[in-house]
């Protein structure tokens, strides 16, 4: 049998247990308190891109090769600026292979929508020769060998022209990127390049109600290359996939909130509480 003394004392310790945790989160919380009460001190201020001798900009211009969208004349621009003065060998050879190869490889993507033609509205694919296979009223194949994504909308629209007068048409290369983490249907997604981040989201259903989005990152090759901050200020302003920097292949990862070691703290003394009271509820029963 159970007595008052017995329970009373199991409460006590309880009640103490549970209670530790929550005395040295406030202990430690103390000095943060006491800093935040301090005068901010304002963030220094990044460092400004440095120019080269020659008015280069070696940050810039990586930024430029890589973007999906990079057109011919700032990509042959780089290339000359970079062979004439002796710079990143690297960066040369890949503005020099997207002026060469063009953009496109065997399985990627392209949405075309025609007004007026359902046969050349869909999504196809590009063949293992760089061609697309475009339905009738188009005879042969257009070779996308050497075409850069920002060429795409104007040759698919001159081939079209050939067959068709006057047609209405908007051709989108697609790029294929990871939706990860506290997303509705986390996967691959291929999407629009020239679409906003937050189509890209809806691709993938959208956020979870455990999202923390104000952290959301895009990565690449297991580095980060959109910081948190940066992709809520890219989807305010409304800036396509390619303004953005995302690039083929890169990762949109959504991460869960942060429960807090303090709540949990309050919902184990909640239980604890609960199962003692029950204890001496017991005890005065069988009392």
């Amino acid at each position: 049998m159970t007595d008052h003394p017995r329970a009373a004392a199991f409460t006590l310790a309880v009640l103490a247990l549970a209670a530790a945790p929550l005395a040295a989160q406030q202990t430690s919380a103390t000095p943060r308190a006491t800093a935040s009460a301090a005068a901010p001190v304002p963030p220094a201020a990044a460092p400004a891109p440095m120019a080269t001798a020659s008015g280069a900009n070696p940050q810039l211009d990586d930024i430029t090769v890589g973007r999906a969208m990079a057109t011919r004349a700032d990509l042959q621009e780089i290339a000359d600026r970079l062979e004439a003065n002796g710079g990143d060998p690297a960066l040369l050879g890949q503005a020099r292979a997207r002026l060469t190869e063009g953009d496109f490889h065997p399985g990627d993507r392209i949405d075309i929508v025609t007004q007026g033609d359902s046969g050349l509205s869909k999504t196809f694919n590009v063949w293992p020769d760089l061609s697309l296979h475009l339905p009738s009223p188009t005879v042969g194949n257009l070779s996308l060998r050497g075409t850069l994504r920002s060429e795409l909308q104007d040759k698919v629209s001159a081939y079209v022209a050939r067959f068709v007068r006057n047609p209405d048409v908007r051709a989108r290369p697609l790029i294929r990127i990871a939706i990860q983490g506290e997303v509705q249907h986390p996967g691959y997604y291929t999407v629009p390049v020239d679409g906003d981040l937050s189509d890209a989201l809806m691709a993938a259903g959208g956020t979870t109600p455990a999202a923390n989005f104000s952290k959301a990152q895009v990565e690449r090759n297991g580095h980060r290359v959109l910081d948190k901050g940066a992709v809520q200020i890219a989807m305010a302003n409304g800036q396509s996939l390619d303004e953005s920097g995302v690039r083929d292949g890169d990762q949109l990862d959504i991460p869960k909130k942060a429960t807090g070691l303090f709540t949990d703290n309050l919902r184990l003394l909640g239980i604890l509480v609960t199962t003692t009271i029950g204890i001496i509820t017991l005890s005065n029963h069988h009392w």
